[in-house]
């Protein structure tokens, strides 16, 4: 079997240069371009074919979900192997729905890492030990409260989340409801504190957990 070719996705230069040093060692894959934004990304995507593509989803401004997205659509021969520390369980859930089947953290010792590789070039799935334990908590754990979350939101701030949700940007969103980009700044910082949220990861997963929004 050939080398796998791979795509790294990554802003910080630190931690791109880790992963890239870290793949390379590994005798069956290859790295051959890196991407440092969604930008980036889809040139990259344009430009070449690749068999896996590493993505940290929580790497905001620079990638988010929309990448996965992206990636699945524009170039579904490529695995996704996400390399995250995002800790939010919510935001690990909707990544792993999107059909995300090789995750690993970067804290994980280079034998997981291999692992994870492998298994993308295999066509099977692999989870670090600390996702593996994400998943039997959604599996067997207690989601009360999760399902018993109130809907606080008023039915202008559901519009914008679910034109969020959808990828809309600011100035898309003041054309499309006819408010200005400083009142929907207003609303999303509202949304956020109401929700108790910190991220665009969030909020988006959030969207999705209630309805709002359909993957």
């Amino acid at each position: 079997m050939e080398k796998s070719k791979v795509l790294v996705c990554e802003s910080n230069f630190l931690i791109k240069e880790g992963i890239k040093s870290v793949l390379n060692r590994y005798p069956n894959c290859e790295v051959v371009q890196e991407a440092r934004s969604q930008d980036d990304l889809e040139i990259k995507l344009q430009l070449g074919d690749y068999d896996i593509v590493t993505l940290d989803f929580s790497d905001e401004p620079h990638f988010g979900l929309q990448s996965v997205s992206f990636v699945q659509e524009y170039a579904p021969q490529s695995q996704i192997l996400i390399i995250s520390n995002e800790d939010n369980k919510r935001a690990i859930y909707d990544v792993l729905s999107r059909g995300v089947n090789n995750y690993v953290t970067k804290n994980c010792r280079d034998h997981e890492i291999f692992k994870a590789v492998e298994a993308c070039r295999t066509n099977e799935k692999y989870y670090c030990s600390k996702i593996l334990d994400i998943i039997i908590d959604k599996t067997f754990g207690n989601t009360n409260a999760e399902d018993q979350q109130v809907d606080q939101l008023t039915q202008r701030e559901k519009e914008i989340v679910k034109l969020i949700a959808s990828g809309k940007m600011a100035k898309e969103i003041s054309s499309i409801l006819n408010i200005s980009v400083h009142t929907i700044y207003t609303h999303r910082k509202n949304v956020m504190k109401k929700l108790d949220i910190s991220s665009p990861v969030e909020l988006i997963t959030y969207a999705i957990n209630n309805g709002i929004v359909e993957l």
